[in-house]
């Protein structure tokens, strides 16, 4: 077997529209500081990144990067090619091109009304507006209305989006299937959809499952039991309910799955196998997807969960896997400084709570599960030191998990599963975007040129502001990184 490394890495991508824009000059500081890092270890052949997560947007800048550096065979320029991407998708508005008029305008008026909007948030305002109208020619079509066939209310019409111009983009940018595997160096891409008509998430890997097929499982486990056997030995496991096969990777279709927002476009469509008791067979069916961003817009629980299920089930790692350090950014601001009172400021905090970060209860759910692993060892350890033998240990391990009928999209179906190969979670390095006082409710469809290029810009300010105040100003420095907005120079040079 292949040496298991003490640690991996891992940088997790959340989702929020044209915010994704913010990731990329955060990735960019982040692959500085790691590559400055590795330097000084001694440690410059290692990946950057070994898991590559994300959600929505951040599953297409996930999808861009695992795709160059598989291609390039190297981290160099990795973030230059998500800049160029943003670059490509991102349109002048009216606004953009009249902005100076617009600052001077609303500006003169800020001196009479205190509740009205600065020049920058009239000028994202109404660029957000006019994409919604028009469409953004590299991500959203223009919409159209579908009449209401159901009341017959010619008010209740639904505008809906076409995202292909999107899947065109990505595709331009990225090459796909992508299936990548450790054993050639290669990071491993994960990406958060949702089943609509199950409710639940589920995860797109490109590292081949320990039977060598690319799959997907989810819902309940699917196990038959044989009453003659020992109860050690009664279970086989069929497999789960749902199960989602793409044996030569992943496809743009599943990226696009992990981005469709939900109500602005349709149902993404993928074909998969669904469980059927009556014949105990598999049978194909078109099961329907929306943006993962729904039930997991910071998909830390899932990479966690998909480090260890590779070591412990791919690689049979019965001791802790591997520690997983985690480079994780948040598009969705935490917290304001004052409550809005008006009607867009309200919808966008709304929206920056719904889908803000939720990690940190994923986090203490994982660490205590952690504990309590390492505590049944301990346990184990004591069994043996008065006189317990390692059968006597074993006969209890193996025992079927009683509840396992109740559980969702968990493999575990003996006690020993629970136990061994516990989660290993080290270092979390959390970068926060933070709310602006030029924030609006529609943020996430303005593409409009001035604003990914501020986006770039803040996401790269912010995570040297991070890293300097976590690790200090001259550890920053060493790694060439510098605050270049308050310096007066372009992120993006």
């Amino acid at each position: 077997m292949a040496s298991i490394p003490k640690a991996e890495r891992a940088v997790i991508l959340q989702g929020g529209g044209s915010l994704g824009a913010y990731e990329v000059g955060a990735y960019k500081v982040g692959y500085q500081f790691i590559k400055y890092r590795d330097k000084k270890e001694g440690s410059t052949e290692r990946q950057i990144f070994d898991i590559i997560a994300g959600t929505s947007i951040g599953a297409i800048n996930s999808a861009i990067l695992t795709s160059y550096v598989i291609e390039k065979k190297t981290w160099e320029g990795s973030a230059e090619r998500l800049i160029d991407f943003w670059n490509y998708i991102s349109t002048e508005s009216l606004p953009d091109k009249f902005a100076d008029y617009m600052m001077s305008w609303w500006e003169y008026w800020n001196k009479f009304f205190i509740d009205v909007a600065k020049g920058e948030t009239a000028r994202r305002y109404y660029s957000s507006k006019e994409f919604a109208m028009t469409g953004a020619p590299n991500v959203f079509s223009p919409p159209h209305a579908e009449p209401d066939k159901k009341f017959f209310d010619p008010f209740n019409l639904w505008y809906r989006y076409d995202n292909k111009p999107l899947k065109k983009s990505l595709e331009r940018f990225a090459k796909f299937p992508i299936a990548t595997s450790r054993e050639d160096n290669q990071p491993r891409l994960l990406l958060v959809t949702v089943d609509v008509m199950e409710s639940l998430p589920v995860v797109f890997d490109s590292y081949a499952k320990e039977g060598g097929s690319r799959e997907s499982g989810y819902g309940r486990l699917i196990v038959e039991k044989d009453n003659d056997k020992s109860s050690s030995e009664n279970q086989k496991v069929i497999g789960f309910e749902h199960v989602i096969k793409y044996p030569q990777g992943i496809t743009s279709d599943h990226v696009i799955a992990s981005a469709a927002v939900p109500i602005n476009f349709d149902y993404s469509q993928i074909e998969a196998e669904r469980y059927d008791p009556q014949t105990k067979s598999y049978k194909k069916e078109t099961r329907y997807f929306w943006d993962g961003g729904i039930l997991a817009n910071t998909p830390l629980m899932q990479v966690v969960v998909a480090q260890r299920q590779y070591w412990y089930f791919g690689k049979k790692v019965k001791d802790a896997v591997p520690k997983l350090n985690i480079f994780q950014i948040n598009l969705h601001p935490a917290r304001v400084d004052k409550v809005p009172w008006d009607h867009d400021g309200s919808v966008n905090r709304n929206s920056d709570i719904s889908f803000g970060d939720r990690s940190k209860s994923d986090e203490t759910i994982l660490l205590s599960w952690q504990m309590y692993s390492q505590l049944v060892k301990e346990f184990i350890q004591l069994a043996k030191d008065h006189g317990a033998t390692q059968k006597m240990i074993d006969d209890l391990l193996d025992r079927p998990i009683p509840v396992q009928e109740r559980l969702e999209g968990v493999k575990a179906t003996k006690y020993r599963d629970g136990v061994e190969g516990a989660f290993n979670m080290g270092e979390i390095i959390r970068i926060q975007r933070k709310h602006d006082d030029y924030s609006i409710s529609n943020k996430i469809f303005d593409f409009s040129s001035n604003t990914i290029k501020r986006l770039l810009q803040d996401g790269y300010s912010d995570t040297v502001d991070s890293l300097k105040a976590r690790f200090g100003n001259e550890v920053v420095l060493a790694a060439g990184l510098e605050n270049k907005k308050k310096s007066g120079k372009d992120d993006n040079e």
